[in-house]
Parts: structure tokens; sequence; C-alpha cells
């Protein structure tokens, strides 16, 4: 096989071809590729946090139904999340635009407003980067940075058999809001207005991270970005375990399940597969849970809700009524084929 060639097809195998290209980092690199962000020593008792993420017109938004300030709301949002799946606090951001040249700049500014809202939202920083001139469609970068003590990191790599699975809010929100926007569905304000918000205007749950770092109380942590049976799979990848999920626990909202019937969508295949709900994933020892729902309550944030169990062996499987079905993986994937807007 020439040495170009992938083995194995999926983002991930990609990933991981790419990492064995770039090799072993050096020692003040505490967490290279493969989490949700990259972790260095530079601070004494504290970490440098760094994430990176793109987003391309046509793959990962359509402004036919997303303002520009929506769209530099949401870029700055997707990055703050990783930095909250590793227990710390965002900093600073770093932005690369790629702008058409036939393209009114006024919106470019439209786009930094919505940025800007974010940022003061979060506490982040804009400190600089670069301006291109794309030959098609709108393309974001952002790099974002934050700050963790080093005892208190939560990787992906720490979850142990006999822990359970929690996810810190209902699920399928921003998927449901995606197809209601893609297809032009019809609905009561009440129920589409929530959806659409979900997937235009996430919110990090970057208090939820801290709470659960500097407490103690996570093995392994992710963000929701492709779904619960993409994002669990990586846990149990990083963490050699694998993972039971209950359907009768999965949180799916009543708005999911009335926008679902509409779009002739399972709501629970848009809860486990749909992405892009940014809240956060993760595993704790069974004895916790009491501790776990003290915490959340006395911070004032909603309990986290438990999903399953992680188990010995490498598989994500869904329990349900008919029996188990594997899910490992069975998000979305970049380079899998699957269709529709990211």
């Amino acid at each position: 096989m020439n040495k170009n060639e992938l083995p194995l097809s999926g983002e991930t195998a990609f990933i991981e071809a790419l990492a064995r290209e770039f090799g072993t980092p050096p020692p003040d690199v505490i967490l290279g590729i493969g989490d949700d962000c990259a972790a260095l020593a530079v601070d004494g008792d504290r970490y440098l946090l760094w994430t990176v993420d793109t987003m391309a017109e046509g793959v990962h938004f359509d402004l036919s139904y997303m303002s520009l300030a929506q769209l530099g709301w949401k870029a700055l949002a997707v990055n703050v999340s990783d930095i909250g799946a590793m227990g710390g606090e965002p900093r600073y951001a770093l932005l690369s635009l790629g702008w058409p040249r036939n393209r009114d700049r006024a919106g470019a500014l439209e786009f930094a407003q919505g940025l800007q809202q974010a940022a003061r939202e979060f506490g982040v920083a804009v400190i600089g980067g670069d301006t291109v001139a794309s030959p098609q469609g709108v393309v974001i970068t952002l790099t974002v940075t934050g700050w963790v003590p080093g005892s208190e990191m939560v990787r992906r790599s720490g979850a142990q058999a006999g822990d359970l699975i929690y996810v810190t809010g209902v699920l399928g929100d921003s998927a449901a809001g995606l197809e209601i926007l893609k297809n032009r569905v019809e609905l009561d304000s009440v129920v589409k207005k929530p959806l659409i918000q979900a997937h235009l205007t996430p919110r990090p749950q970057v208090p939820a991270g801290r709470l659960l770092a500097r407490l103690g109380l996570a093995t392994a942590m992710i963000d929701l970005s492709d779904g619960v049976a993409t994002d669990l799979f990586h846990i149990c990848r990083a963490s050699r375990v694998g993972a039971r999920v209950k359907a009768a626990s999965v949180p799916v909202s009543p708005l999911v399940k009335t926008a679902a019937s509409l779009l002739n969508r399972d709501p629970l295949d848009l809860a486990l597969k749909g992405g892009e709900d940014y809240q956060l994933l993760f595993t704790s020892p069974s004895r916790k849970g009491e501790a776990l729902r003290q915490a959340f309550t006395q911070a004032g944030l909603p309990p986290p809700l438990a999903l399953g169990e992680v188990t010995p062996g490498d598989r994500v499987l869904l329990v349900t009524e008919m029996g188990e079905e594997d899910i490992s993986g069975a998000g979305f994937d970049h380079f899998r084929g699957v269709s529709g807007e990211r």
C-alpha cells in the first residue's frame, strides 16, 4: 500500500493518519491530537487549552436561513464549547475570515458584531487573525484559547467500566431545528422558534464543565457536536471501553417529538445522531450520583441526565425493547458521505 493511501474511511481514520505523520509532540504538550483541545504546560500549575474549528459555507451553514450575525455567534460558541469540554475557561480568540471578493464587505461587519456579542457573553477577547479573499463562499476559522488548572483538566480517556453516562441537557433540538430550516416546514411558533434557536445560536455549557472539573466529578468528557452515537464512541475509543445507552433514558424534548412527527423523522435518531446540541456528555462513578445532583442544584444548573453505563468492550450499544443495536460512530462524519449542512 502506498504510504499516502488511507486504509480506513471516515473522519476519525483521516485524523489518525494525519497524527501519525505529525509524530510525537514535544514534552511540554500535555495533550495533543485526539481530544477537544490541545493542552500545553506553560504557566505553572495551569494548562493552556487550545482549539480550532473551521466553518465553510454550504457545508456548515446556509445563509439563506441564517443571518451573518447568527453565524458569528455560532462560530465562536462551537469553539468555546470545546474549552468547556475540558473543564476550562475560554479567554482569547483569533479569527481567520475568508470572504468572497464579489460579496458586500458590510456583511463581514455584521458577522463580526455577532461574534463580538458571543465573545462578551462568554468572556472571550478577539485579539487578532487574518483575512483572505475566498474563491467560493464564506470560510471561517476560529482559534480559541483558555486555561484550566492542571489537576482539574478532564480528558476523553478517563472513563471506566461501571461509570454512568450523563448529558447536561435535552438532545435533538438543534437537529430538529436544522430539519425545519432546510425543509421550510411550517410549524406553530411555540414549537418552531426554540428548535431553530437551538441550532442557530447554541449555548456552550462552560459553567457545567468548570463545575465538573473543579469538583472532580467527571472521569471523561466531550461536547456533543456530532451526536451521542459518534461522540460517546470517541470517549470509548480513548478510554478503551464500551457503553450501553438506554433508549428509554435518552432525553428528547416534547418539542422534538412534535417536530419529528411532522418531519417524518425518528426523534430518537435526531437525538442520538443529529449532533450540534453542544451539551456536555460525560462519565462519572455511580457512587457520585447524589453529589452530582447536589452540586448542579447548588450552582443553579439543571441536574445532569443519565443515559446509560460504561461497560467492558469497545462498542456503543443502544438498548431498546427490541434488543441491542450497535450505534458506534453513527453520528455525523465529514468524510463518510453524510449529506446535509453541518
